[in-house]
Formats: C-alpha cells, structure tokens, sequence
C-alpha cells in the first residue's frame, strides 16, 4: 500500500448515481489520496460506473441482488479494513448483509433521506420508509453537513455521528475553455448579465421556480441570460416551461457538460436554488468559489453558516418571488460582484481543501478500528 497506508475502505455505491453523492466518493478514492486505500464498490453500471473506468480510480462491479453473496466474500476476503455504504440502495444491502460482514461498517449519509425519491411518487412512497429502515441498522455515521446530522438525530436515528465537510481539488480545476470562448459559442454579447444554475434536473433543486423568477426579471433588465448547466428526468418539462413564457432566446440549456467550471467562468453569478442539500457546501459553491464567482443561494447544504452577504445573496424562500428579489439585487449590485467573488475564494480555501476532506475521513476511519 502506498505511503505505508494500513487502512483499506471499501466504498459501496450504486453505478447509477449521476448527484453530489457519487463526485463526492470519487474525491475520496483519488489516487492522489495517501491517507488510505480506497476501492469503489459500484451497484450495477451506469454513469459513475462509466465516470469510475474514465477516471482510473481502484473499482469493482457487483450485480444490483440485494442478497449479494459476491459483495460478502469481496469483503470478508480482501483485506477490507472498513466499508462505507452511501446511499438509499447500499443501506438496504447493509440491512440485509451485515450479520455475514466480519468488518466494521459505516453510513454515509449524503442527502435528506425524505426527498430522495422526490421525482417518482411510486418510489417515494415504496423505498423512503425502506431507505430510512436501511439506515437505523448501522451504529456509526458519517454526514455531509451539520444540517443532516441534526436530522438523524431529530428523527431518533442512534449511533455515533460524524460530520464531513465537501473538499475541492484546487489543482484539478482547470479553466479549459475561456469565457469568451463559451460565450461567443452560446451567442452571448460580451455585456450581457449571465446567471449560471449547475445542477440536475431535478424536482429538489428547484429549476421551475428559477425559471420563472427570471421571466419576472426580464421584464426589467433585457441585457440578461440564465444559463443551465445539467441534465435529467425534468429537461421535457423544463424545456416546454421555457416555451411557454417566450424566454427561448433568454434561457439556454446546454445539458451535461464534461466541465461545468468552464460555465460558471463565463456567467457573472452563480444560483443554488434548492429545496435541500445533502453536502456542505454543494459542489457548485465551491466551484464558484475557485472561479471567483459569488453566489445567489437559498440556507441548504450548511450555507446559512458558510456564506453572508459579504460573498452571495441569500434566497430568503425558496418560491419565485423570494429568488427574483435576490436575482435582482445581484444585478443591481454588479460593481460589488468581484469583491464577493473574492471573499467567496477565500473561504474556499481556507476551509474546503481536499486535503482537509481526506485527513477528517482518516480520523473517523482511525478512531473506528481503535474502537
């Protein structure tokens, strides 16, 4: 093992995943990573499966049975010191597995369990309360925010809970085409006001409502563009939404792109709109942050404590009106936008490294064992 490493953490996940939660785990299991030695333990294929042979990251594939003999003897065979179970599919292994695991086992708890299966009233109403049964059977967690550790234990979920912050790699973000370039490539003026929205289309992350603000903004300001970077089960919807309000020539949706970065370079602000948020800060916060870019954000993802008004413009709801009102003051306020900017770099920084984000996992992982 490299770097006389002795820890070795199996990361189970599904192959599916296309959210926060599977960048999340690749961060984690980087090469770069010489704390300890991660392997990704992917459920089924799909895009972080395809994200995982891209990257060249130490992975296995398993088959989606939820009685997954294959998944024991992996385990129990391979020298695994622990294994993290992320998401709503893998707690349910862990339910129906542990008593043949002969390691110790974790909980990675990546967003808020009640609005994973927002998109689907079916497997809302099925996986939910199976996904929360999933997650009571372990006895160690680890968050991605305080916000979500607060819940399991507002919702009487016992065991030790740990809290890890979202780290950013500051030199993997690479700028790889220039502002002008994006620009000029969407057909947007050099003086034109852009806000940029990073996220998946998604009911929780709230396009709808920004879609709609912006149709009220537009009637004031006509040098404006919202720009959505993302793709997923809402585009249809998202898509005739635009149609209907005559915003064709003002909101553009480039769907998913292989380096969000370079859109948010070329926007003036960023919008993080959510409903909730698993990891704090959300990776487009700190993606702005790298780029210098402030942010209009609703209080998700820990942000009522990270940011003020010194480095965005706080969503004080989450409807259209309360989002107009923060797109509007940003717009108006266009000579304080490189000054936010900044002091959004800063604590970027000075908080949210990736060298940060592995040593907190290496001291639960330290503490587990000695335990």
């Amino acid at each position: 093992m490299k770097g006389g490493v002795n820890i070795k953490v199996l990361h189970i996940i599904s192959g599916n995943d296309n959210g926060g939660g599977g960048k999340h785990v690749l961060n984690i299991c980087d090469k770069s990573n010489e704390k300890f030695e991660n392997v990704l333990g992917l459920i089924g294929e799909g895009p972080l499966y395809l994200k995982a042979k891209e990257l060249n990251v130490s992975y296995k594939l398993f088959s989606k049975k939820l009685y997954n003999m294959d998944l024991v003897n992996f385990i129990n065979h391979n020298s695994i010191s622990i294994v993290n179970f992320h998401g709503a599919k893998p707690f349910l292994l862990h339910l129906i597995l542990k008593s043949k695991l002969n390691v110790p086992t974790v909980a990675v708890v990546h967003s808020d369990f009640r609005y994973d299966f927002l998109n689907n009233k079916l497997k809302y109403f099925i996986f939910t309360p199976l996904s929360i049964v999933g997650l009571k059977s372990f006895k160690d967690y680890i968050c991605v925010s305080n916000n979500l550790k607060s819940l399991l234990e507002y919702k009487n979920i016992k065991g030790k809970i740990s809290v890890v912050n979202n780290g950013i790699d500051i030199k993997n973000c690479i700028i790889k085409n220039s502002a002008k370039d994006i620009r000029n490539s969407l057909k947007i003026k050099y003086n034109e006001f852009v806000y940029v929205m990073v996220a998946r289309l998604h009911p929780i992350k709230n396009h709808k409502e920004v879609i709609l603000a912006f149709g009220k903004l537009i009637h004031e300001f006509h040098d404006v563009k919202l720009l959505l970077v993302g793709g997923g089960e809402l585009d249809l919807e998202l898509k005739s939404l635009i149609k209907e309000l005559e915003l064709e020539n003002k909101v553009i949706m480039v769907g998913n792109v292989s380096n969000p970065l370079d859109y948010i370079n070329a926007s003036n602000i960023s919008i993080l709109a959510s409903i909730s948020e698993g990891g704090a800060p959300p990776l487009t916060v700190l993606e702005s942050g790298i780029v210098k870019k402030p942010l209009i954000y609703t209080q998700v993802g820990d942000l009522e404590c990270i940011l003020d008004e010194n480095s965005g413009y706080k969503i004080k709801a989450k409807g259209n009106v309360y989002i107009y009102i923060a797109m509007r003051e940003a717009y108006l306020d266009k000579c304080h936008l490189n000054v936010k900017g900044e002091n959004l770099h800063d604590i970027v920084i000075n908080n949210f490294t990736i060298n940060n984000f592995w040593e907190k996992y290496h001291e639960i992982y330290k503490n587990m064992l000695k335990n």
